[in-house]
């Protein structure tokens, strides 16, 4: 560097001259300039092996950030594909970017980039034009490349790659320094990559593990589950065969399940339009024959016939990478061509000790280094295909056995049938002597004339009598069950009625033990259901029954409720839970199990000495033939509760044709002197309107209907009548609406009235309002009774009730049959004395007295029997009368005994 400056020496102009040397400023900033570069290098570099999403973006990425910062031609880096021993091109920056050129694929030792990868050392020139291991020193000349570095990417001495660039000018020795720790960093990023892979590889290996290992376990379907497997394998490990083999008994075996890439011939037919490999045979004896038959592949392989299995046999499996590499028998070779096999794992299956057959994986045209994560995947499904194998064959010998046990069971049955069959019969032939018996001994306990030695031998004769007919019945309903006899017969019917009637039947027996009876139901019970009543009845009978019987203080409860699912809609099918629970005396554990078997008593219904032990048999049949499950829950000391389920159709209406109720007998008309009332009927159900209707219009009142609310009301507004029944539950306008209206008006009237007016034209009488609803409960009575209404009926209403709530609310008498109006007109139904213990019969509830009546009309003995044994032990007298004249078969004397009070 220099610089001039003017002066004036002695009087003459003259230039001063000054030169400095800068060399060592230049180098400096060279210097810091290359320290920036390589800096900038370091940074590019380490992003790319932190940001790159796959190995190949990462590389490029990084072979940008060299051929950038050093100033280079063009950078390259390839990776070693290990099990062909081929360095494979997967970045290229700079004058050449494309990934498949001549120098794309370069085997180990070969070329510069092959030298460098074979002998784990870098490769550095500044002479490229001269240097040997450069081909093409013309090229070089050509596009002035002066320098190349090449380092190998290693960890601890393992091949992953190698890294090059070349330049256009000399590389540094700090260049050069630094390119090593490049490659070092690169390597370790490419062993990062590489494990995340393996990492990501075996995780979707065991989920496809995972799926087959479930649809195995779902199936036991072998040819399904074969074909899922071999399928999913072949697309997990990434290879061009799958295929399974099964030995036959002399060791000798077929192909029978395949999955073959798309561009591969099958071995087994049927597969489509892919080339079938339809020669696979070897003709030498001492190898391997395969003959197709048909789409079996049968194969005899003598090295396995001879040593059963080979190394198979010892839970040994068989890798190999490439079968050229390996000393196979040529004929062997041969067979490997034709299947186009290069490498291949081959694992044993088997079948608990038993080896079944062969699970092989088939890599077709080149070799491969089979990774050991493939290896046991390959393991696992081998044996856990041997476990789906034992699994099925166990199933089929299970099978097996299932149909000479049904075939065995079949006999027994029909055995047992005939069995059953011949003891219900025998059982009917001895019911008609032994009530002969029984109604004998009946007539000789009122015998006066008899000592007492001998009323306590007829006594005793009649109690055996009547338990051993208990015994019969309940043997002769367990017989039809057993042989068959027993049918569901579902019926549409009013479901609070049937159960009125069981807790009227009931009540007075849980009376005379002191026990309270309580009978609950949710308040969404439909009023109408379709189900077999009898059998729901019978069940609900023998459970009660028990339940008062081995209770000696407490309670006996019946809960009804409805079992609810998720649902959107309303369903007209449910299910119906019923729980009878007591406190009595419970049940031990040890005693559970036996509860329900026939003929089998709990000690307390043993110490009892009642029953046939065949009541809770009964009913757990009829519960199932019903379609439900029948549980107890006890404990000794505090009672025991059993619980049932049955599925119901709810129905949204009566049926069509309801069951109506006669006129109580005694009672026809209004007494004459009573005035004609006026009966406005609100029910939006056209059955029950028509049923009121006849059952007051009858009596003599004045019927006016309504359909909804808002009719009620315009018919009172017009007719004024003197009562009214009001169902709570109209569409329009409900009951409870229209009862607050009329009560309402009635007051607005009743304030408009002058006060010096007792009466007057604009005045109407406070109407009675009786309420109508399906529910019998406490809330819905509050409810009526707080809108207005001045009484509650709940239906279905015993037409005894309604007559009562009639003469209660409007003051009316009735006349009954066979009398005048002088002598008969009452406000009660009455009942005429009688000789034969009618007096006694009154104290039973009418819904008991009219199904006492039907049995008798029907020649029902059975049941009439039922319902004679829940009259209260007190009025023994009259037990023992309708005793006789039912096991009389005398039902004339019943039905004239019943008459007068029905």
């Amino acid at each position: 560097m220099s610089s001039f400056e003017r002066i004036d020496l002695q009087g003459e102009a003259c230039l001063l001259s000054m030169v400095y040397d800068i060399t060592d400023r230049k180098q400096v900033e060279a210097e810091q300039l290359q320290q920036m570069r390589l800096a900038a290098l370091r940074a590019d570099v380490g992003t790319a092996l932190t940001e790159g999403d796959s190995i190949q973006d990462m590389l490029q990425r990084c072979a940008i950030a060299l051929q950038k910062n050093l100033d280079a031609a063009f950078a390259r880096i390839w990776m070693l594909d290990e099990s062909k021993q081929l360095l494979v091109l997967q970045a290229s920056a700079g004058m050449y970017t494309r990934l498949n050129g001549s120098h794309s694929r370069i085997p180990v030792g070969q070329f510069k980039i092959g030298w460098i990868a074979k002998h784990r050392q870098p490769h550095l020139t500044n002479q490229v034009k001269t240097d040997p291991f450069i081909a093409d020193h013309a090229w070089a000349e050509q596009e002035g490349i002066v320098a190349f570095a090449g380092y190998p990417l290693t960890i601890q001495n393992r091949l992953l790659g190698v890294m090059a660039i070349f330049a256009r000018h000399p590389l540094e020795k700090r260049t050069l320094t630094e390119m090593a720790s490049i490659a070092s960093a690169i390597a370790v990023g490419i062993d990062r990559k590489l494990s995340e892979e393996a990492l990501r590889q075996t995780a979707e290996r065991e989920r496809a593990a995972a799926r087959m290992l479930q649809r195995m376990h779902e199936s036991l379907e072998l040819e399904t589950i074969f074909r899922t497997t071999t399928e999913e394998l072949r697309q997990v490990v990434q290879c061009d065969r799958v295929l399974i083999y099964q030995f036959n008994p002399d060791w000798s075996g077929q192909v029978i399940e395949e999955s073959v890439g798309d561009s591969w011939g099958a071995i087994l037919g049927n597969r489509g339009d892919r080339s079938v490999l339809s020669q696979i045979t070897v003709d030498r004896n001492d190898c391997i024959m395969r003959q197709f038959n048909g789409t079996e592949v049968m194969i005899r392989d003598t090295y396995l016939q001879e040593r059963k299995g080979g190394l198979y046999n010892d839970n040994d499996y068989c890798c190999v990478s490439d079968v050229q590499q390996e000393r196979f028998d040529p004929c062997y070779l041969e067979l490997m061509e034709a299947l186009q096999a290069r490498a291949y794992i081959i694992v044993p299956i088997f079948s608990g000790n038993h080896l079944w057959g062969l699970l092989a994986t088939y890599q077709n045209g080149e070799p491969r280094q089979w990774q050991s994560a493939e290896i046991q995947m390959v393991l696992q499904i081998g044996t856990q295909l041997g476990v789906a194998v034992q699994q099925a064959e166990l199933f089929a010998q299970i099978q097996e056995q299932a149909k000479e046990l049904r075939y065995a069971k079949d006999i027994a049955d029909a055995a047992n049938r005939a069995k059953s069959e011949f003891l219900a019969n025998m059982s009917h032939e001895l019911r008609t002597p032994l009530n002969a018996i029984l109604g004998f001994t009946q007539l000789m306990q009122r015998d006066t004339t008899l000592s007492s030695d001998h009323h306590r031998s007829v006594k005793i004769v009649n109690q055996s009598g009547e338990h051993l007919l208990g015994l019969i019945n309940d043997v002769l309903e367990m017989s039809k069950i057993e042989a068959g006899q027993v049918t569901l017969h579902e019926t549409e019917c009013d479901f609070y009625q049937l159960l009125n009637n069981l807790e009227d039947m009931l009540r007075l027996k849980a009376q005379s033990k002191g026990l309270q009876l309580v009978f609950t139901y949710d308040a969404d019970i439909p009023l109408y259901i379709k189900i077999d009543k009898n059998k729901l009845r019978q069940v609900l009978i023998n459970l009660l029954g028990n339940a008062i019987k081995f209770t000696e203080q407490g309670c006996v409860a019946l809960r009804v409720s409805r079992v609810r699912y998720p649902s959107t809609s309303p369903q007209r099918h449910g299910t119906l839970l019923f729980e009878v629970e007591d406190t009595g005396y419970g049940i031990g554990a040890d005693e559970l199990g036996d509860l329900f078997q026939a003929f089998k008593q709990t000690h307390t219904g043993r110490q009892s000495q009642e029953g046939t032990g065949l009541g809770l048999r009964i009913s757990k049949q009829f519960v199932q033939l019903m379609g439900g499950n029948i549980t107890v829950r006890s404990e000794p000391g505090r009672g025991s509760c059993f619980a049932f389920s049955i599925p119901a159709t709810f129905l949204e209406a009566a049926p069509e044709l309801p069951e109506f109720h006669p006129l109580p007998r005694g009672i026809v008309r209004l007494a004459p002197h009573c005035i004609t009332h006026r009966i406005l009927i609100a029910e939006d159900n056209v059955n029950n309107r028509l049923l009121l209707r006849q059952l007051l219009t009858e009596l003599g009142f004045e019927v006016q209907e309504a359909e909804n609310g808002q009719g009620a009301i315009a018919l009172w507004r017009q007719w004024q009548p003197d009562l009214i029944f009001m169902d709570m539950h109209m569409p329009i306008l409900n009951g409870y609406k229209a009862t607050r209206q009329i009560r309402a008006e009635e007051r607005s009237r009743l304030s408009e009235r002058e006060p010096h007016e007792p009466s007057s034209e604009r005045f109407v009488p406070r109407t009675k309002i009786v309420a109508l609803t399906a529910s019998a409960f406490t809330e819905q009575r509050q409810e009526s009774l707080t809108a207005g209404c001045d009484d509650f009926v709940s239906k279905p209403f015993q037409h005894a009730e309604l007559l009562n709530i009639l003469a209660r609310h409007l003051d009316i008498q009735y006349v009954h049959e066979g009398s005048t109006s002088e002598d008969s007109a009452s406000s009660l139904p009455q009942a005429p004395e009688n000789p034969s213990n009618t007096a006694d019969l009154t104290v039973m509830p009418a819904g008991w007295i009219e199904q006492l009546h039907r049995a008798a009309m029907q020649g029902d003995d059975a049941t009439c029997l039922e319902l004679v044994n829940q009259i209260p032990s007190e009025q023994s007298a009259l037990i023992q009368t309708l005793t006789h004249w039912v096991e009389a078969y005398q039902f004339d004397q019943l039905i004239t005994l019943i008459q007068p009070v029905a």
